[in-house]
Parts: structure tokens; C-alpha cells; sequence
């Protein structure tokens, strides 16, 4: 496995060759894409051999912190059942619909499915080591 400079430096050097590429070129792109999604799952697996190597305490640590992130997302969120209040059952049901996306978009933009993403590898690798994963706060 390469270093982790060099999957930097090969993946700066596939996304300068896609942005060099000219509009009409798709068997090219799709030659770099397929090398770029290789690199990218050689770097991930860097990353959880690097989280691996980390400190429960860090780990802990970690968790704590993106847990306080998600309940701060969370706390941005449109309350559904408050918004549905005294409207009729058709205008309650568009309006938890627009809410929901709306909600998924708050989500997207602050990065919780990548925050909860985390939180799953980080409780994995406690889980492996046997630690008891603490309540949410």
C-alpha cells in the first residue's frame, strides 16, 4: 500500500488530468474516474488502519465530539410535529413532506451523514477492542 502522500499527490494528479480533459473526451474520463474511486478506497483504508492505531482514549474523545455535532445539526431541524399543528390533514401532510426535505437538506449541508458515518467506524473499532461504547449524553 502506498504512503498516504502519495495517494494525495496520485489523486491531485488524476483531478488535474479530469479538469485538463476536454468536454468530448469519455472514454479518457472514464478511464481516470475508475483509477480515482481505486485511490480513494486505497486511501480509505489508510484511514482505518490509521484510526485503528489510535488511542481508545482519542477514540472516546472523537465520539464525544461528533455527538455534540450531531445534536447541533439536530437542533437546527424543522420540529415536524409542531409545524403539522392545527392545519387540515392534506396541507399538514405537504407541509411535513417540504419539512422533511428540508430537514434532509440541513443535514446534507452540515454534514451529518458523513458525521454519522464516522461515528459508526469509530464505535466499530471500540467495539473490536471490547470497550463498552458510553450513552449519548
Amino acid at each position: 500500500m502506498d504512503d498516504i502522500g502519495d495517494l494525495a499527490a496520485q489523486l491531485a494528479d488524476v483531478q488535474r488530468q479530469l479538469l485538463d480533459l476536454p468536454d468530448d473526451a469519455f472514454a479518457e474520463r472514464f478511464e481516470l474516474k475508475k483509477r480515482q474511486d481505486a485511490l480513494r478506497l486505497q486511501a480509505r483504508a489508510h484511514a482505518q488502519d490509521l484510526d485503528k492505531q489510535r488511542s481508545t482514549e482519542d477514540l472516546l474523545a472523537e465520539l464525544s465530539g461528533l455527538r455534540s455535532q450531531m445534536l447541533h445539526i439536530e437542533g437546527h431541524r424543522i420540529d415536524l410535529v409542531r409545524q403539522a399543528g392545527s392545519g387540515g390533514a392534506v396541507s399538514s401532510e405537504m407541509g411535513n413532506l417540504g419539512g422533511v426535505q428540508i430537514n434532509k437538506g440541513i443535514d446534507d449541508a452540515m454534514g451529518l451523514p458523513k458525521i454519522k458515518a464516522r461515528l459508526g467506524l469509530i464505535k466499530g473499532i471500540l467495539i473490536d477492542r471490547g470497550v463498552e461504547i458510553p450513552p449519548a449524553d
